[in-house]
């Protein structure tokens, strides 16, 4: 059996081994004082608000939903 070219492994090793950053630093802080995830950034939570702030909206968000919803299931008026 042959050995696979020793700079290969070795180029693999360091690939592997190296470390990867999906997000810069900055990045991480702004969704750590946010309260943000990734996930509910793409969903309206903004970054540059703080976790209050974003829980404030998200709570009036939700508010006006709910009064949607409860006014979309009322009987028309004739």
């Amino acid at each position: 059996m042959k050995l696979i070219n020793p700079v290969y492994t070795l180029a693999l090793l360091t690939v592997v081994a190296t470390p990867s950053h999906a997000i810069s630093v900055k990045y991480r802080a702004q969704l750590e004082r946010s309260g943000c995830t990734q996930v509910t950034e793409l969903q309206g939570c903004d970054i540059h608000k703080t976790k209050t702030e974003n829980a404030n909206t998200a709570r009036q968000q939700t508010r006006a939903c709910l009064r949607d919803a409860v006014i979309s299931q009322q009987p028309a008026k004739r």
